[in-house]
């Protein structure tokens, strides 16, 4: 176990290195690297014969997974499952793949010692990916067995989906092997994607601090790129939610159109975040600090079982992430 990590670790590093000397080569340039599918095939299934005529849906949770917690999990879970929430033009939306999505740079944050690094992020994302691919449900919601996990390089929405684009057009000539038969897949304008996010994001995402020009930036993010909301715990409840989402910005960008789909998480998974996740195991460490070692282990054991996913919290526990000693 411990020497797969090692290499896997070595092989992420030199990942990221690769991209970091891409984007010297040309900053402005966005760009999107796959770090691990559940198949060769991935975003297509396994048993598909034939290349699709209908765009391909790909559900992305966007985050920074410092770490990933239950609510992550749940929220991509009930995003692709939740048939009364995947509405379109009162169709259900049946997704093809899931992909799991951590941008190096942040538009707001500044790393703090005691965080993850990308490394780190990027592993406990393929745990998570792991685990939610072991998941079994019905056959319309086998998107979660088809799910990758990727690094991008910009911070902001516009940027990612142009990036992810692109790569997909890069490879819209690729010949891939199904069944013992290789086909040609032409991945042009052949994807649809629907980013999931807080509902705290959603209100970066409307703020125009972060644009030149917000209503011209955004309607071309919306041509090639949706969105699924989810309630969090914090931001004025539903009524807050109902007062953004009538505002006039939301109005004139997207109009009538269904560009947003709205889910809502159990009010205690809306509760859970990786803030407090990190600061519940400092505080640990902080009140504790005189204690014996094996009882403070176990709080923190007990914690990180408690709001992350069982992968994700082994990875945590055994890395001795998020420790002001470590």
């Amino acid at each position: 176990m411990c020497t797969h990590r090692a290499a896997r670790r070595e092989t992420l590093e030199n990942l990221l290195t690769s991209l970091q000397k891409e984007l010297n080569l040309n900053p402005s340039q966005p760009l999107f690297k796959l770090t691990y599918t559940s198949s060769s095939n991935w975003p297509y299934y396994l048993t598909e014969s034939q290349p699709r005529n209908s765009p391909l849906k790909i559900a992305i949770l966007d985050s920074s997974f410092n770490p990933p917690t239950k609510a992550h999990m749940q929220l991509l879970i009930e995003s692709v499952t939740n048939d009364s929430n995947t509405k379109s033009n009162n169709n259900s939306i049946i997704f093809d793949a899931c992909l799991l999505l951590y941008a190096i740079k942040n538009a707001d944050k500044t790393p703090s010692s005691s965080d993850a690094g990308p490394v780190d992020r990027i592993l406990m994302m393929e745990s998570l990916a792991s685990q939610i691919h072991s998941i079994k449900t019905e056959q319309n919601f086998n998107s979660l067995q088809n799910i990758a996990t990727g690094v991008i390089t910009h911070p902001l929405f516009m940027d990612k989906a142009k990036a992810i684009h692109s790569y997909f057009n890069n490879n819209k000539s690729t010949s891939r092997f199904i069944d013992s038969s290789s086909i040609v897949i032409n991945y042009s304008s052949q994807i649809s994607l629907y980013f999931i996010l807080g509902f705290d994001t959603v209100i970066r995402l409307f703020n125009p601090q972060y644009y030149s020009n917000i209503y011209k930036e955004l309607d071309s993010f919306f041509k090639i790129s949706n969105i699924i909301c989810a309630n969090r715990d914090g931001y004025g409840g539903r009524e807050s939610e109902e007062k953004f989402f009538q505002g006039d910005i939301l109005k004139e960008i997207i109009g009538e159109s269904e560009k947003i789909i709205r889910v809502k998480l159990d009010d205690d998974l809306a509760k859970i975040s990786s803030t407090n996740v990190r600061n519940a195991i400092n505080n640990i460490e902080q009140e504790n600090d005189g204690d014996d070692y094996d009882k403070r282990e176990e709080m923190i054991k007990n914690i990180l079982y408690d709001f992350c996913p069982e992968s994700v919290a082994e990875f945590v526990f055994q890395e001795k992430l998020y420790r002001n000693t470590r």
